[in-house]
């Protein structure tokens, strides 16, 4: 069944795509290799296999940039997505404005130009223009995607060579759907004189790369050079640097990361003398290691490899000299770097050797702490052999002792040493409290570690609740659940597991706490039973859980952070506000609202699909502006994942909006009017719901001197510092209880 909805998909992707008028054979064939292909066969390899390679039909549509910011990007064609959607609004290429370029009749730009090939284009990166007509931009495309089908070797565009007194080198990898924000970063280091800008990209998608020529030609300054899949980042890198002139600094970024401008040129500046590099976090969220040091006969130790980021924030110096440099991004002098005989020949750990190198030169090793990028992107540089890895290192005391003096500064204390699998040295540590009655706390969450997770409602609950904590003295770090079992847990005094639509296990030390804030379907006796105390978002679901399982479940319910959430005064508009996703359903309380014809000011992503574009304020709201756009909304909606709704589990908006003065009209959950005392009104279902938002609100909520008591009883009986005050009680009652069972 499965087989033949797909070969259903992608009849109908071919079937709309054919009527689009917007396909390009010619180009596509270029993109293939092949002298030609007819349309038709153009269009289903595009469908069946092209568009997850990065190929386009047009060669005005960038697939992997527009993918980026449409529905159900790895299930369907961009250019299919695209058709079904508004297309006036709808970015199709990071270099041209098809939404600025729509026509006043409302045609989409895209097909209006395609049509009338002479129309000039305005293409900018950065700070510079220029204007192209659409032959010769399809020219353009066309003489690229036969350099990029041609891949047995290094294909080059732009000029090589600078006399810039910084190099910067840029790696870009294979679908990443942002790499164009990296790309319009060199060319600002270019078009500013802060450094000469040349770009690998390394088995680069299609669209990657033929964007990347056209840029190219928008601001010739940029150097890139299209390598081969199979190239590792040693031999690309190499190849990069034979193509540099005589730049006093060399930058290079690791292309699964990404950095602001600034921190590039604090690279830049502390290269001049070291070999720089980046607090990275690795692809968990865990520290990638702060540096190395040669302990034993065996692998370099990452210093402080494994552990939360926040370890890191305590050292008080914020640029360390380390042993060894570590990663993928540096920064060095030149000069100095060709002395030595640059990076070797493979492998993944190349620098260490390099930094060893440059040490007997008297070249230090520096982390600057402060720059924390994380690694957002899978490495897709392939490694040849293990022999191709470099050779153990042999151990040397002074390493070890700048090691343990970084760990001491992070609040450790070193009680030996290790050695595992390959012969890498781990560190066995002791936690030293910084108080008596200090505690080191762990809150794993089912958030995503970086840039995904920062959206997440999960990580903004986490880190109100490790404020709280810090507040009454303790030691917290927040673990992505990526890095829920992480090696250096051991540590861990605490961990309190917020349970949303993943399962964490409970930890192997200390004590353990679950807290059940979603999805109470998933949960299984056998789960929650691993736990020394268990709480639940629900005081109904709580007691009838707890005595079917015979477990006890206790009640805590969802809280605010009062760091952010509280009034300050702002005058409330007119508007109906809704944040959240669209979670690939049509939420009634946002679309009945909206077919009713009430105006709604939607914030979220993945909304494309169900409901009209005017109606999307934003694809996402930092957590930081949430406090003043609850403030100023005449109403906030929520509603509730269904077993939500059904266990009565309420979620952390109303809590939010309540507490900066906020008036909230919410799906019925058992409970919620009781809690919120009027600031909230539930409603049964959707035509209650569009009757109470064509009432005035005067008429149904509280006014506003009531709604000030209720949001100051909100911020002092919900708060997560109240939170954390049970919590505490709890640890302290389990402790006591393990010791009476000793």
């Amino acid at each position: 069944m499965g087989g033949l909805v797909r070969a259903a998909d992608r009849a109908w992707w071919f079937r709309l795509i054919r009527r689009s008028g917007l396909v390009d054979a010619e180009f596509y064939a270029a993109q293939l290799g092949v002298p030609r292909i007819t349309a038709d066969a153009a269009i289903w390899h595009y469908v069946a296999r092209g568009f997850r390679r990065g190929l386009s039909l047009n060669p005005l549509f960038d697939e992997v940039f527009a993918g980026g910011g449409l529905p159900e990007v790895f299930r369907v064609p961009a250019l299919y997505a695209y058709l079904v959607g508004e297309r006036s609004t709808i970015a199709v290429h990071p270099w041209w404005d098809a939404v600025a370029a729509t026509g006043t009749d409302g045609a989409p730009a895209m097909e209006r130009v395609w049509q009338d090939r002479s129309v000039e284009l305005c293409l900018r990166v950065g700070e510079r223009e220029r204007r192209m007509t659409v032959v010769a931009v399809r020219e353009l495309a066309i003489g690229a995607a036969r350099a990029w089908s041609a891949r047995g070797r290094s294909v080059r565009a732009g000029r090589a060579g600078t006399d810039s007194a910084v190099a910067l080198v840029r790696f870009v990898q294979a679908r990443d759907r942002r790499y164009h924000l990296k790309l319009a970063q060199a060319a600002r280091f270019e078009q500013s004189g802060r450094a000469a800008a040349s770009v690998a990209m390394v088995g680069a998608d299609a669209s990657q790369w033929i964007s990347g020529a056209l840029l190219a030609a928008i601001e010739p300054g940029v150097s890139l050079r299209l390598h081969r899949a199979r190239t590792t980042w040693a031999e690309a890198l190499a190849a990069e640097v034979a193509g540099l002139g005589s730049p006093r600094t060399m930058v290079v970024l690791d292309g699964r990361a990404e950095f602001a401008d600034s921190e590039i040129e604090t690279l830049a500046t502390e290269g001049r003398q070291s070999v720089a590099i980046p607090a990275h976090r690795a692809l968990d969220g865990t520290l990638a290691g702060l540096g190395a040091a040669r302990i034993g006969p065996g692998r370099a130790y990452r210093i402080l490899r494994d552990h939360p980021h926040e370890d890191a924030a305590l050292i008080p110096d914020r640029i360390l000299d380390v042993p060894l440099a570590t990663g993928r991004t540096f920064a060095v002098d030149l000069a100095a770097y060709r002395r030595v005989g640059g990076v070797l020949a493979n492998g993944g750990d190349e620098l260490e050797e390099l930094s060893a190198r440059l040490a007997r030169r008297g070249v230090p090793a520096r982390v600057l702490l402060d720059i924390v990028p994380v690694l957002e992107e899978p490495d897709l540089a392939p490694r040849k052999s293990l022999r191709a890895l470099p050779t153990p290192s042999a151990p040397d005391e002074a390493d070890r002792r700048r090691a343990e003096r970084i760990i001491a500064d992070a609040g450790f204390d070193v009680r030996g040493w290790r050695f595992v699998g390959d012969r890498s040295p781990v560190p066995t540590l002791a936690w030293r409290r910084p108080h008596p009655g200090a505690q080191r706390w762990a809150v794993k969450i089912c958030a995503p570690p970086g840039r995904q997770g920062a959206v997440w409602g999960d990580t903004h609950f986490a880190q109100g609740l490790a404020s709280a904590l810090r507040r009454r003295g303790h030691t917290v770090v927040i673990d992505a659940y990526d890095a829920r079992d992480r090696d250096t847990g051991y540590l861990d005094d605490v961990s309190v597991v917020v349970r949303g639509p993943y399962r964490i296990d409970a930890a192997r030390w200390g004590t353990t706490l679950q807290w059940i804030i979603s999805h109470p379907d998933d949960i299984t006796r056998e789960e929650a039973s691993a736990f020394d105390r268990v709480f639940a978002a629900s005081h109904g679901w709580s007691q009838r859980t707890g005595e079917r399982w015979g477990l006890r479940i206790d009640p805590l319910l969802e809280a605010t952070d009062t760091d952010l959430f509280h009034p300050t005064g702002l005058e409330r508009g007119s508007d109906v506000v809704f944040v959240g996703t669209a979670r690939g359903i049509p939420r009634p309380s946002v679309v009945a609202p909206l077919a009713a014809g009430i105006p709604i000011r939607v914030y979220g992503p993945d909304w494309r699909p169900f409901i009209p574009q005017a109606a999307i304020a934003a694809r996402t709201i930092p957590n930081a502006d949430l406090p003043a756009r609850y403030e100023t909304a005449s109403i906030v909606l929520n509603d509730q994942w269904p077993a939500m709704r059904r266990e009565g589990f309420i979620a952390m908006r109303p809590f939010d909006a309540v507490a900066v003065g906020g008036r909230v009209v919410s799906e019925e959950v058992e409970g919620i009017e009781e809690i919120f005392g009027g600031a909230v009104v539930a409603y049964r279902d959707a035509a209650h719901l569009v009757e109470l938002l064509r009432t005035d609100p005067a008429d149904i909520f509280p006014p506003d001197e009531r709604l000030a008591e209720i949001s100051e009883r909100i911020r002092r009986e919900h708060s997560f510092d109240a939170r954390a005050a049970a919590l505490e009680d709890a640890v302290a009652a389990a402790t006591e209880s393990q010791r009476g069972r000793r």
